[in-house]
């Protein structure tokens, strides 16, 4: 789908009267509806499913250092950032992990919960870690290793970002480009929004419209959930590590 902000606002308007057919958008009229389209992309953000483009987010770490931010850093920014930022939109979801050496060779990180992070005894040892736990904050996240990082070596992140990354709102004439469905989803749904701003009446059929475009969008983007299990409870039983679900390790 290529097409601009404008263009989805007319359609969104057209269909639910505030427009005719042709009328071109009045300029007061188009900045309102922009900032109901802004807040609309802001809010299915929250939608992970909504998000179709999986991010690839790469650091360098830094020697002894085992806390590092990652988000847009908020201003006034220090010039230069800190050595332990990464600098980039703060992701809603980090799906995967992994820290490449120089040979090229990848070590996968667990992403843990703060209770496992919370009972390990001892975080400052100087290793090459392999799992870290992720502090929610605003604007920015941290990143704790279980360890200190005793290398210079690369983190790779697999992540979902905010949805107003790839979806531009700053003005009417951005052009946005996403995958099919997309234009249908937001035309849609958006004249939810307008019609209620706008003080109109949406028809059944848009809102049938709008929920069942959002539903194909999620059901595109779906990302199968791979099952797996605490290392803890893996056992070298009969040499092969194995964990029995109906009987245990």
């Amino acid at each position: 789908m290529a097409t601009t902000v404008g263009d989805i606002i007319r359609s969104a308007m057209r269909k639910i009267g505030v427009l005719a057919a042709g009328e071109p958008l009045p300029a007061n009229e188009g900045d309102d509806a922009l900032k109901v389209f802004a807040q609309m992309v802001d809010a299915w953000t929250n939608e992970t499913l909504l998000i179709p483009v999986v991010g690839v987010v790469t650091f360098q770490l830094t020697n002894d250092i085992s806390e590092y931010t990652i988000g847009i850093y908020p201003e006034p920014k220090p010039d230069p950032l800190p050595i332990n930022h990464i600098e980039t939109a703060r992701p809603e979801k980090i799906l995967a992990a992994f820290i490449r050496d120089q040979y090229d060779t990848d070590y996968i990180q667990e992403v843990i919960d703060v209770k496992t992070f919370s009972r390990i005894s001892r975080k400052t040892n100087a290793s090459r870690p392999s799992r870290f736990y992720v502090r929610e904050g605003w604007p920015l996240n941290t990143i704790l290793f279980e360890s200190v990082p005793y290398s210079s070596e690369t983190l790779h992140l697999e992540v979902i970002q905010p949805l107003s990354d790839i979806l531009p709102a700053a003005c009417l004439t951005e052009v946005i480009n996403l995958p099919p469905g997309y234009e249908r989803a937001l035309i849609y749904n958006l004249c939810l929004d307008l019609a209620d701003e706008w003080g109109k009446q949406p028809s059944a059929a848009i809102a049938t419209h709008a929920v069942e475009g959002k539903k194909w969008l999620k059901r595109n983007n779906y990302r199968d959930l791979v099952l797996g299990m605490d290392r803890a409870v893996a056992t070298q039983r009969k040499g092969i590590g194995t964990y029995i679900i109906e009987q245990g390790p």
